[in-house]
């Protein structure tokens, strides 16, 4: 799923885009953001980025890609260097390297941030050459999150219709309760005796499964990887059923807390809202099982458009889509490129497999 190609762009004689306009607003805005980082980054990065930045302004668009690559291997969590690398590799008819840095720009910048509105305005003016994606911010609470690469596949496991226990089940499950239902996971039998939960039909446990499935790609790109196993027990992410999600949602996805042993990725989805889809419930299911392990890759916040996968919007359905089946993946390339750039970026907080 590679939307970048390499094509030669015309810079009209003299850079008149907005890249290069805002770059010229927000010089300062760069320096500042060098000399405040609180971080620890390499000693030499500052005199790098200086000597890139100098090279962007006198359109040496060729060398500042070059030196932009050096600062990102330094620091690749810097949204300025981000954003210049993408700049300067447009200039220089890089256009993968472009795409590449200015998603990861939109992913790592809170919404209607500066460098990010600046980023997605490059996607746009360019929207030919990139395709017309469309990232989406990943920012929660001002860190990005997600799964560590390297230690091995996400192992899913996915329940035949099973309930939490009393209490935690539906709207009843929170953060803290996840947290008590990790050692209850270790318990002999525990699995055995749980109820089914009303409305299942069996048919929805493939179903889920092929949602997941609309994430393979992933391995494919070195993103990360999962699959499915049978035992409970040896998975780090566990579907389960309720009669309903609660908060207005049909689904929901709870993150494992870090530093915490034996901790899990617990995901729900409700049978009642699948009731009136009639012959439509394989597509709106297998939708809200992308939905939701999209989540688990780490796309904890949604898209603003609502023909993603991780749209937070319900999105209006006609009587000849709801009598009617399709097999076509939900995820779209905006889901793809968004979780393309997570996974290039450094995280505040990654999740651990259990290794199992």
């Amino acid at each position: 799923m590679a939307f970048a190609v390499s094509i030669a762009i015309l810079c009209r004689g003299i850079v008149c885009s907005a890249i290069a306009v805002e770059a010229r607003a927000t010089s300062s805005a760069h320096k500042s953001a060098v000399h405040s980082k609180t971080k620890k980054v390499p000693a030499n990065i500052e005199a790098l980025q200086k000597k890139a930045f100098a090279c962007y302004l006198q359109r040496n668009y060729v060398e500042a890609t070059k030196l932009f690559k050096e600062c990102f291997a330094l620091d690749p969590g810097d949204v300025s260097v981000n954003y210049y690398l993408g700049a300067s590799a447009l200039f220089s008819n890089d256009v993968k390297t472009a795409e590449h840095a200015l998603c990861r720009v939109v992913v790592m910048s809170p919404p209607n941030s500066e460098f990010g509105n600046l980023a997605m305005k490059s996607l746009k003016q360019w929207r030919t050459e990139f395709h017309g994606i469309e990232p989406y911010s990943e920012v929660e609470n001002g860190k990005l999150m997600r799964w560590e690469k390297g230690k091995g596949p996400i192992k899913v496991w996915i329940s035949d219709g099973l309930q939490l226990p009393r209490g935690c089940v539906g709207p009843e499950l929170d953060v803290d309760k996840c947290k008590s239902l990790y050692s209850m996971f270790q318990r002999p039998g525990f699995f055995r005796q749980l109820e089914t939960v009303v409305h299942y039909v069996p048919q929805y446990r493939e179903i889920v499964k092929s949602g997941i499935s609309d994430w393979g790609w992933v391995a494919a790109e070195g993103i990360i990887s999962f699959e499915f196993v049978d035992d409970p027990t040896k998975a780090d992410v566990l579907y389960f059923w309720c009669p309903e999600s609660g908060s207005g949602s049909v689904g929901r996805t709870f993150y494992p807390w870090t530093r915490t042993p034996n901790a899990r990725c617990i995901v729900h989805i409700e049978t009642e809202y699948l009731r009136k889809w009639g012959s439509r419930v394989p597509t709106e299911l297998r939708k809200t099982s992308a939905h939701e392990f999209g989540h688990v890759l780490g796309l904890s916040q949604h898209s603003s458009n609502i023909d993603d996968v991780m749209s937070g919007q319900g999105k209006t359905v006609s009587y000849r889509e709801m009598t009617s089946y399709s097999t076509n993946s939900a995820v779209t390339k905006n889901d793809y490129a968004t979780l393309r750039a997570l996974y290039e970026l450094p995280a505040g907080d990654t999740y651990t497999t259990l290794g199992r």
